[in-house]
């Protein structure tokens, strides 16, 4: 064991080495898609919900974090906007039925987001995505805010459209460079649902730029005259949690590469060990006196004989190298007669 005290000792040096630099280096950009209101990351919404009274100056905001139907039943609303911005809006048709008596009593919805769910199927449209240069290009219909050259934008956003579109219901606000729809609205009784197919042109990263923060604010323009905005925080804080033990260290990069690294220096510890360790040696059962199992044999056969004579001459001829040559002997009288056994 005082052998494997150095290796233990340097491997924990390296590990706690290794920790502190992990630790000191800078933390780097978290480009997770969460859309939350709270997370200041490039696509957080952290920036849309503090700045959104620039657009709807008269209206008041309210959060909601449960779904649709709890969050609209029971309730009277008029002149309210539901805002959902969210990488996946699974509506379920319990809360599209709410959605639409909500519009119907002149309410607006507004969602942005890649996955309708079930949705699309009852509005009969698909969204697809494109990566080519036209796909990022965008523009809106309404001649009072088209502009002579198109919106342009970084990292994939704006590439979403609608491939199939009911055109009886639907009416097309905005288009990508190829025609292609991207910004729709149904109308509802008194209301309009408006669907756009990009959540992230309302993320912290769009809205730092200008031309970004001018085409978000178009497409919240047409919430204007709603005096309360209803800002969803249900979908966007659907996440797929582990359960798993490990679930700590995985979610932190230095922690991770530092278990990867305590595995790694493990196996190089073990497969070490195993090449410089001995074979087994095999325990050898312990010699036995076998004098005293010969002599049993030994008598067992003169008993058997019963050679009584050859067995006194025996006798009196181990006592004689016993005592030695010099030592007089009184002479044995053998006879016939001897006691048997």
């Amino acid at each position: 064991m005082k052998g494997y005290k150095i290796y233990l000792i340097i491997g924990s040096i390296l590990i706690l080495l290794y920790l502190v630099a992990q630790y000191n280096k800078p933390t780097p950009t978290n480009w997770a898609p969460t859309y939350a209101i709270k997370d200041k990351i490039p696509y957080g919404t952290y920036i849309l919900y503090h700045r959104i009274k620039d657009i709807l100056p008269n209206a008041t905001i309210q959060q909601s974090k449960s779904a649709i139907y709890n969050t609209l039943k029971a309730k009277k609303f008029n002149k309210t906007a539901y805002l959902i911005v969210a990488q996946k809006a699974e509506i379920s048709k319990t809360d599209l039925d709410q959605l639409i008596k909500y519009m119907q009593n002149d309410n607006d919805v507004f969602i942005a987001t890649y996955d309708l769910g079930k949705v699309e199927k009852n509005l009969k449209l698909q969204a697809v995505s494109t990566m080519s240069a036209e796909g990022s290009t965008l523009n809106f219909t309404n001649p009072n805010l088209k502009t002579d050259a198109n919106y342009g934008f970084d990292r994939g956003i704006g590439s979403q459209y609608y491939n199939k579109l009911d055109t009886n219901k639907a009416t097309i606000l905005g288009v990508n460079g190829n025609g292609k729809p991207n910004f729709i609205r149904y109308s509802y009784g008194q209301g309009n649902l408006y669907l756009i197919a990009e959540p992230g042109f309302y993320t912290n990263f769009n809205l730092l730029d200008k031309y970004g923060a001018e085409y978000a604010a178009k497409t919240l323009s047409y919430l204007q005259g709603n005096t309360q905005v209803i800002f969803d925080e249900y979908f966007s804080r659907q996440e797929n949690t582990a359960t798993d033990m490990l679930r700590v260290f995985f979610k932190h990069p230095e922690l991770k590469y530092a278990y990867y690294l305590s595995i790694f220096s493990l196996i190089i510890f073990v497969f070490y060990d195993i090449k410089r360790r001995q074979r087994i040696i095999p325990i050898a059962d312990p010699l036995t006196n076998s004098s005293l199992a010969f002599v049993n044999v030994v008598g067992s056969v003169y008993y058997n004989e019963r050679n009584n004579l050859d067995l006194a001459l025996k006798k009196s001829t181990t006592l004689w190298n016993t005592c030695g040559a010099g030592i007089t002997l009184k002479p044995m009288i053998l006879t016939a007669n001897l006691p048997s056994y």
